[in-house]
């Protein structure tokens, strides 16, 4: 009886560590933590208030957006899922080191130098080495992912042509014309329109329009470039509101044209007006099958997480303390 008590707890033992990651492995892996209640608990892993908070304030700060607590946790409970699934497939995954070390010069570079890189990882209580361990099993992370999502990454030409049919119609590509202006402020200078006429003058007597905007016109980043606006296309972003470039009033083309707007004088000269129209499958096929695999991967995640965390609530190995 003896014997079957010690086999059964080294059966259950090594269950705990190894496999299930159970109250055994928790205790162990947080032996020597600071004790004190958890916000999060994945598998016996603990995750404290404080490291939520600080995981809260990165997202943040990354986003420019308040992120809930309870979403926080999630987003660490999916962390931790993925870090412990990896070590599972660790004998499958390539250890990555040259690539983490490169990766860590290359921001040490950007931080300025070693020293300077380093002692920045000291404040968040990191050496090299350990921020260098932390990148390269992070990449090993990303690895297990792009393995389960490379089913989600397949694309073949009948899937892009059926999504095309479906959205060719809100992919319509504006009418647009190339415009260039010469502008004369009229803040403080009451001969605005004045000046702006005799350059109206100087243009048809044929002097040239770019040489005239980079001699006397106020848009210094258009002069720079002879008045060159770019093309503009027929939407709610054009530069000039006030001026018709499109429909039946439509300025000229080829001509300059003397128009006001709340910041002053512009002599816009236009080219002609290419009509709207739907780009060809063959344009957009590309693009297409960029946006169709990123939404499959997405999805993918999700599902990826989503089995992950059911299969962890039922053994009951999550327990979230957050609101």
């Amino acid at each position: 009886m003896k014997a079957g008590i010690i086999g059964t707890t080294l059966v259950y033992l090594c269950v705990d560590l190894w496999l299930l990651q159970g109250p055994m492995y928790g205790f162990l892996h947080n032996k020597g933590k600071q004790a004190g209640e958890a916000a999060v608990v994945v598998y016996g892993e603990r995750i404290s208030p404080a490291q939520l908070a600080r995981h809260k304030a990165e997202q943040e700060a990354i986003s420019g957006r308040p992120k809930t607590d309870i979403a926080m946790a999630m987003d660490m409970v999916r962390s931790s899922l993925l870090r412990m699934r990896t070590r599972y497939n660790d004998n499958q995954l390539k250890h990555d080191r040259a690539e983490a070390e490169r990766l860590v010069a290359a921001l040490a570079t950007r931080a300025g130098g070693d020293a300077e890189f380093e002692q920045q990882l000291a404040s968040q209580g990191y050496t090299r080495n350990q921020f260098t361990d932390k990148l390269e099993a992070r990449l090993m992370q990303l690895a297990l992912l792009d393995r389960n999502l490379e089913p989600h990454t397949q694309v073949n030409d009948e899937a892009i042509e059926a999504h095309y049919k479906q959205v060719k119609d809100e992919m319509t590509i504006p009418a647009s014309r190339p415009v260039k202006h010469i502008f004369i402020a009229s803040l403080n200078r009451p001969d605005a329109r004045q000046a702006a006429e005799q350059i109206m003058t100087r243009l048809a007597a044929g002097e040239d329009f770019g040489k005239l905007a980079a001699e006397v016109s106020d848009d210094t980043a258009s002069a720079q470039r002879g008045g060159d606006l770019g093309t503009v296309y027929d939407d709610a972003l054009l530069p000039l509101p006030e001026l018709k470039l499109f429909g039946d009033a439509a300025i000229p083309a080829d001509t300059p044209t003397l128009a006001q707007s709340k910041w002053g004088w512009h002599i816009i000269l236009a080219g002609a007006i290419t009509p709207a129209r739907t780009p060809s499958l063959e344009e957009c096929r590309e693009t297409l099958r960029t946006a169709i695999i990123s939404a499959q991967r997405e999805l993918g995640v999700n599902t990826f997480f989503d089995t992950l965390i059911k299969e962890a609530h039922r053994k009951q190995h999550i327990k979230i303390h957050v609101k």
